[in-house]
């Protein structure tokens, strides 16, 4: 016969009397493990262990990991913590799946935070003693190689379906990293969302390969051809090439050439004849570079003058002019004409500051030594500080549009209106003989006929600017875009057509059906409404959905349609910080991988099903 007393044991564990308190509370493993959630949880390993099957929770007992935890912890279990068990395991599954889960997790939050996956070794005895599962966290090794790609799989499952039907601007730049290494990325704007849907490492970028590696991503990432809308790129002759092979594929999209790219080379070429000034900027930025003992006598130098501020705060401004602070010269960046522009206008403020400082420097290096000639000789400081003030003084114009538009927000319908301001001044600029205060000043005091000569130059560098800007626009596609995207500006309306037919070239206002003509009609009567002081496009197309729904939807996608690819030089930006000299090691996929994580965020949590 069958002992009543084994009967009892055995159907308590089955059924619902099965439970994890019952396994934990067992003889053979009391005081090895406590309850939370219904998870039965090492007290040494601090890790989950699946209660269901006895064997499993033996076997752990038995594992050289457990050992050792035991033998760290002195045969003294850790006293049980407070947890965020819930935010790292989930809800539900059985061990395994809550500590892959934890895996999972874990990987996304490193990537996101741009964590390097190696510093978990060092973060393994917090989590171990503060957060339940935290034991189950393995090795670096195994999270780049294991989980890793296990994550960007979900992540790119997630990308698709957001992309799904979706009309999109391609924006595509590339650039060079520290490895001597050609990186295309590709980024998809869905109007205000914007995603990074590819990493190519590519030994040469050319109008073929360019072109290519843009289909293949397009077909990858599950976006129809017909959806993209516009192909965003850098004015370089490749990029243009590019276009004309995509042009017959991609028949619903146009070309924009990045408008911040070509008001950078609008800038630099407005500067171009002055060598002198541009040898200046470039001698100071050497003598500080690198030099931090230079910096800290230069900084207590400054204040020591009687117009400097001594807290290195600036203070506001006086007719015009940026308070005196203490602080150190910007630092010009190449690719960043507005960097440059913006050291100048420090300069021509600092001059007398910079020949008493650097007349007591003990260095006799080339650069420094072209800055105390420039200086020491009044002719040539005078004519230094006159190019000077003229471009600070000429250039805030270009400055103005160029930060403007590093902004994400809907500038496709005042694109247009703002490049025809900038022609219309640079245009100005080409005969005009009042160029600020400063500026004048300076001519005032000049002979003649070298007047004549600086106010032929100054007006070159207005004609020069003109030429570049108008060689850009003039036979661009993307500017009949812009001037047909007016109508979706209701502050623009009464300086554009009314007739719908006039906008055929639009996505959506084809051939328009009438109920997409009376939604027109009701837009254009309430676009006469005055508007608010703190006026914004794109919650007013939002709030215009309830009303007139199908036409706000095209609106929504044509005034966000991309203009500049200044979100792929931000993922340039992650990317250089990701890619430091300490994880030169770091493998192109893995690269991929964590960079598009960072970039898009958390694109699983966001994607509505």
């Amino acid at each position: 016969m069958t002992d009543p007393k084994k009967r009892k044991i055995s159907s308590k564990l089955h059924g619902d009397k099965l439970t994890a308190e019952y396994r934990a509370g067992e003889k053979a493993f009391k005081g090895l493990f406590y309850v939370e959630d219904k998870t039965m949880i090492c007290r040494f390993c601090q890790h989950s262990v699946d209660w269901v099957r006895r064997n499993t929770v033996v076997d752990h007992i038995a594992s050289k990991k457990h050992a050792k935890a035991v033998e760290l912890a002195k045969g003294k279990p850790a006293e049980r913590q407070a947890t965020l068990q819930s935010a790292f395991r989930g809800s539900g599954g059985t061990s395994q799946e809550r500590r892959g889960n934890f895996q999972k997790d874990f990987i996304r939050m490193m990537a996101t935070a741009d964590i390097p996956i190696e510093k978990v070794a060092a973060m393994k005895p917090f989590l171990m003693k503060y957060c339940s599962d935290g034991g189950a966290l393995t090795s670096a090794q195994n999270l780049r190689t294991l989980y890793l790609p296990r994550v960007f799989e979900d992540h790119a499952i997630a990308l698709k379906a957001t992309l799904k039907d979706k009309l999109v601007s391609v924006i595509v730049d590339e650039t060079t990293d520290h490895r001597d290494k050609s990186v295309l990325n590709i980024v998809v704007g869905d109007m205000d969302k914007l995603y990074l849907i590819d990493v190519i490492f590519m030994t040469e970028c050319t109008a073929k390969s360019l072109s290519k590696t843009v289909l293949t991503s397009l077909t990858s990432n599950s976006i129809d051809f017909d959806n993209v809308c516009a192909f965003v790129t850098d004015n370089a002759a490749y990029c243009k090439a590019a276009w004309r092979i995509l042009e017959p594929i991609l028949t619903s999209a146009i070309h924009v050439g990045c408008m911040c790219h070509i008001l950078n080379l609008v800038g630099e070429d407005f500067v171009k004849v002055f060598k002198e000034v541009k040898q200046f900027v470039n001698d100071i930025r050497n003598a500080f570079k690198r030099q931090p003992a230079r910096k800290r006598r230069y900084l207590r130098h400054l204040s020591a003058q009687p117009d400097a501020e001594e807290d290195g705060e600036e203070d506001g401004e006086e007719d015009g002019e940026p308070a005196r602070s203490a602080c150190l010269p910007p630092e010009p960046c190449a690719s960043r004409w507005g960097t440059w522009e913006k050291a100048v206008a420090y300069h021509s403020t600092h001059l007398q500051e910079y020949a008493s400082f650097f007349d007591e420097e003990a260095s006799n290096a080339d650069n420094i030594n072209r800055i105390r000639e420039v200086l020491g000789d009044e002719g040539k400081r005078a004519r230094l500080q006159l190019e000077m003030n003229f471009i600070k003084e000429s250039t805030p114009k270009i400055q103005f549009t160029l930060t403007k538009f590093e902004g994400n927000s809907p500038f496709a319908p005042v694109m247009y209106a703002c490049v025809d301001d900038l022609m219309s001044y640079l245009m100005r600029g080409t005969t005009k003989v009042q160029f600020g205060p400063k500026t004048d000043d300076g001519l005032s005091s000049l002979p003649h006929a070298e007047k004549n000569r600086y106010i032929e130059t100054f007006h070159e560098c207005f004609t020069l600017a003109l030429q570049k800007m108008s060689k850009h626009t003039d036979s661009s596609m993307a500017m009949d875009f812009y001037k047909l995207a007016r109508v979706f500006d209701p502050r623009q309306v009464a300086t554009v057509s009314h007739d719908i037919a006039s906008y055929a070239n639009l996505p959506g206002l084809s051939n328009p059906p009438d109920s997409l003509q009376e939604e027109w009609a009701i837009y254009m009567s309430s676009a006469k409404d005055q508007l608010p002081e703190d006026f914004k496009l794109h919650e007013f197309w939002k709030a215009m959905k309830l009303r007139i729904p199908r036409l706000a939807q095209i609106a929504l996608q044509t005034i966000w349609l991309k203009t500049t690819s200044v979100d792929t030089e931000r993922s340039f930006s992650q990317y250089k910080t990701l890619l430091t000299d300490k994880r030169e090691s770091l493998s192109e996929p893995h690269t991929k991988q964590l960079l598009m994580l960072r970039y898009n965020g958390d694109v699983e949590k966001r994607l509505v099903v």
